[in-house]
């Protein structure tokens, strides 16, 4: 299944249909697209929102001098395909009627300027992609099912240029997934970038990912590159996007559709060839639809998304990643059966950057042959805290509930606002607004 394709080098492909075994994966459709006077172009629709237009950065390119730069766009629904107006000039039909927004039905023709597009719902092709037989992927490894079906995707998408968000727990490896898509893409001599969102102070994100010029504000004595043109040629990482602000995200949606960045302070445009791979802990879906994470850059980034299970849902791994950390350290020892056993009866909610933790230490001061359950001096398992479901919350509003989390984390993490934004899950800015709202 050939990904939707443009003519010039800066229009990407920008979607591929992918079906795992995940259950709430759908069925792919169809665009016949009929342009004045030229050929049929036959696109297969593998994402849930697809935009069509005659700018460059839409989904589906259209070269018709009567169709606006965004016409329109499809988006799948629980009721089916819906067809919406993006404020055309021109206005969309299907077949003599304008619309506004409607729901498509299989066979129906969508006029846009002068472009007829027939809309073939249930009748594109899926591309299955299969459980890998390998059992790495670049520095990844693992041999359960679950991982190998993560590979088989990678190993898929990683000669493209297509967009990527990467979603997982804390510590379940997603930067190096990040890193093996780079090494396996055309652009592995170029750099690879990594901008952590939660890591940049609110006020300098701007600068840090698209650059300042001399004098823009105080303290910036000299130009300076940002993240998208030090990644030039190459991939930029966007670690924890899921952090970053509401008043940045139409900034970057602007520089991912137009492959353009401004420096603050600067006067002209900059383009920039790079890809995106991103990664968040965040439910972003959840967060588009509490009005914390905007929708179209939403889209825009998770072109394709790869899922990383968590270590305790890939415990038939571990015998795996700890051979493999120990090869890495250079250290010729093995691991006991009693050692082993301790290790997969813990569910490790650090992940794998917990368990490399744990083997670097007992390596550390391992003095025999094999790493005895005695070597494990520093593993401290910990007692998981009861689940929500277990606490007495009904009848509490859910800013007393709020409330509280926040004044027994800062008490918990002595006072550091940083450490303990990490715990909650937000990011510093958004806790010094709650903690200045109620007043702790």
């Amino acid at each position: 299944m050939p990904p939707v394709t443009r003519d010039s080098r800066d229009s990407r492909p920008s979607t591929i249909a992918i079906k795992t075994r995940d259950p709430s994966g759908y069925t792919t459709a169809r665009l016949i697209v009929m342009p004045p006077g030229g050929a049929e172009k036959n696109h297969v629709l593998g994402v849930t929102h697809v935009r069509i237009g005659a700018g460059s950065s839409n989904d589906v390119v259209l070269e018709d001098p009567h169709a606006s730069r965004f016409h329109c766009e499809l988006r799948k629904t629980d009721e089916g395909w819906l067809l919406r107006d993006l404020g055309s000039l021109n206005g969309t039909r299907v077949g003599d009627v304008a619309i506004k927004e409607g729901l498509l039905h299989a066979g129906a023709t969508i006029t846009v300027g002068e472009t007829k597009i027939r809309f073939l719902a249930d009748d594109g092709r899926t591309d299955e992609i299969a459980v890998s037989p390998r059992h790495s992927f670049g520095d990844v490894v693992g041999r359960s099912v679950r991982m190998r079906e993560v590979f088989g995707v990678l190993e898929r998408i990683a000669a493209t240029d297509l967009t990527v968000l990467i979603g997982g727990e804390t510590g379940s490896g997603k930067d190096v997934i990040a890193r093996a898509i780079h090494k396996s893409s055309p652009r592995v001599k170029g750099p690879f970038v990594v901008f952590d969102c939660a890591a940049v102070a609110p006020n300098l994100i701007e600068s840090e990912l698209f650059g300042h010029v001399k004098g823009a504000f105080t303290g910036a004595d000299n130009n300076r590159e940002g993240a998208f043109e030090r990644a030039h040629n190459g991939t930029l990482f966007l670690d924890e996007i899921g952090e970053l602000s509401l008043e940045l995200q139409p900034k970057l949606l602007r520089a991912l559709e137009q492959r353009r960045v401004k420096a603050v302070g600067g006067q002209k445009e900059i383009p920039v060839d790079v890809r995106i791979i991103a990664a968040t802990h965040r439910n972003l879906e959840q967060k588009v639809k509490e009005g914390e994470f905007r929708q179209d850059l939403f889209f825009r980034l998770s072109v394709v998304t790869v899922q990383v299970p968590a270590l305790r849902h890939r415990a038939e791994d571990l015998p795996l990643l700890v051979e493999t950390m120990l090869v890495s350290l250079g250290r010729p020892v093995g691991i006991s059966p009693e050692t082993m056993t301790i290790l997969e009866r813990y569910d490790w909610p650090g992940n794998v950057r917990e368990l490399k933790n744990v083997i670097e230490s007992a390596a550390a001061v391992c003095d025999s042959e094999q790493i005895e359950p005695r070597h494990l001096m520093f593993f401290k398992p910990r007692r998981r805290d009861p689940t929500m479901e277990k606490l007495p919350l009904a009848g509490k509003t859910l800013e007393s509930i709020e409330r509280n989390a926040i004044q027994q984390t800062l008490e918990q993490c002595g006072g550091n606002k940083t450490k303990a934004a990490k715990q909650l899950g937000i990011s510093p800015s958004t806790l010094y607004e709650k903690v200045k709202k109620y007043k702790l």
